[in-house]
């Protein structure tokens, strides 16, 4: 697959229908990103192993589940400087034992493909 990576769903999904997450990571955060359908939204999150539909369907969100504070914290950096870069930020909640990050676009109202590509970020970041 050849991807544009203009922020739409079309450049991350080849004709089956099956999302990449490398193609998801390397997509482009784009201002202004429209909710995303929810056919798109459902094959995103099937590629993006731990991540979930929450909050009726407004956010997407990953529980990560350690065996110590340190590596919570840790691994709450990683998603923070991930988000940082990007300018596109999670909520972050982190204790011992567990670390839980939420994306939504707040602009759109719900789930964007730039959610989607932060998720897909995080995931290569952490293995």
């Amino acid at each position: 697959m050849t991807a544009k990576m203009t922020g739409s769903a079309s450049d991350f999904a080849p004709e089956n229908g099956v999302f990449s997450v490398p193609a998801l990571a390397a997509g482009r955060i784009v201002d202004g990103a429209p909710l995303l359908a929810q056919e798109t939204l459902a094959g995103g999150l099937a590629a993006l192993e731990g991540w979930s539909l929450i909050e009726e369907g407004r956010a997407i969100g990953r529980r990560l589940d350690t065996k110590s504070f340190l590596r919570a914290q840790a691994l709450a950096m990683v998603a923070g400087g991930i988000a940082d870069l990007a300018n596109h930020h999670p909520d972050i909640s982190y204790g011992w034992g567990y670390c839980s990050l939420r994306f939504t676009t707040h602009s759109a109202g719900g789930v964007t493909m730039n959610d989607l590509i932060c998720a897909a970020r995080v995931n290569a970041a952490i293995g």
